[in-house]
Order: structure tokens, then sequence, then C-alpha cells
């Protein structure tokens, strides 16, 4: 298969399941900025409720990393950790917590 056959956000969804602690990949948007032209991808991220705030932090970078390397050269990549996906609790609530 060539690579105008490989759908990018597919691409970008399966190198970013395979981040370690990443539970699963919700959504992977690719799109431009109205302005520049410039190309962003977008990723929610779902990741284990009882994770420490400085491994969210590690996992991000990585996640970044992993979509940054088969996104277009130049891509801003923004992450969305959801770190409640699988519980009742809003992200935010286990966010703010772990800040305060």
């Amino acid at each position: 298969m060539s690579n105008i056959d490989v759908d990018p956000a597919a691409a970008i969804g399966q190198a970013v399941g395979r981040v370690r602690n990443v539970r699963n990949v919700s959504t992977v948007r690719i799109g431009r900025e109205e302005r520049t032209g410039r190309v962003l991808v977008v990723i929610r991220v779902g990741l284990p409720p009882l994770l420490e705030l400085p491994d969210v932090v590690n996992v991000i970078a990585h996640v970044q990393l992993a979509a940054a390397r088969i996104a277009p050269k130049g891509a801003a990549v923004f992450v969305e950790p959801d770190v409640a996906h699988d519980e009742a609790t809003p992200t935010e609530t286990i966010v703010i917590r772990g800040m305060e």
C-alpha cells in the first residue's frame, strides 16, 4: 500500500494507541487553521484514572511526539487527555483535584 492510500488520521490513531498508558484514542481530527492554513491535529486520548499528574504530562508528550512523526511537517498537535474516560467523574474534576 502506498502512502497515498494511508488515511493520516487512522495512522496517527494507531501510533498514538501504542503509547504506554493510552487506553483508547477516541478522536483524531485533522484540519487547517483559518488564517494561515497550517495543519492542525487534535487528539483525544483516554488515560487511566489513577495516573499521577507527572505521568499524565509524560503521556501527553509521547502522544504529541507519536502524532508529529506522522502528521504533515509543521503541523500543530493538540492533545486532550481524558483521565476519566471510563469513570463517572469528569476529567476537569480530576485535573483540578490533582493541581490543588
